[in-house]
């Protein structure tokens, strides 16, 4: 069975240091690949308020899984993407030319609601696809703004009917 580990990128400083969200991310990977040795890793993240370097955040996402001891050869081409909006957009493609039996879509677990409404419109039923949350690490203030930032993102949706853009 052909799987791929699709993990949505997250923010990274002006020294490409990730953030405690991308490395709870990357971790949640890290364990799945430890059981799933045969799989793919799609990391997403290019540039944007989310990365103020020179390189994608995916390269940082990447180095970071090799330091732990993954191999290279488990990486697929990045998804350059800027927002979760776009790292479905960016993915989507290298999905298609790889075609897995089964895409295992990890993000953060305040995250997760709306990214699967977001892959519900993007990319319905393309794909079979488990979606895996990476349980967060964050101490509880900046858990509980995140959470709310994801309530009001699902609100804004809801509002516009569900249409992107």
């Amino acid at each position: 069975m052909k799987k791929v580990i699709l993990v949505l990128g997250a923010p990274n400083d002006e020294r490409g240091n990730l953030s405690q969200i991308a490395t709870d991310r990357l971790n949640c990977v890290f364990e799945l690949c430890r059981y799933n040795d045969s799989c793919q890793i799609l990391c997403s993240g290019g540039f944007g308020g989310f990365n103020p370097t020179d390189l994608p955040h995916a390269t940082y996402s990447k180095a970071y899984l090799v330091s732990k001891g993954i191999p290279n050869h488990f990486f697929l081409p990045f998804a350059l993407s800027a927002h979760s909006v776009d790292d479905i957009r960016k993915a989507l493609p290298i999905l298609e030319e790889e075609r897995p039996d089964l895409v295992m879509l990890v993000t953060s677990d305040f995250h997760m609601e709306r990214i699967k409404i977001l892959w519900d419109i993007i990319a319905p039923k393309r794909f079979p696809i488990i979606f895996i949350p990476a349980v967060s690490s964050l101490d509880t203030q900046q858990l509980v703004m995140l959470e709310e930032h994801e309530r009001n993102a699902i609100k804004a949706l809801e509002k516009n009917n569900f249409k992107i853009y």
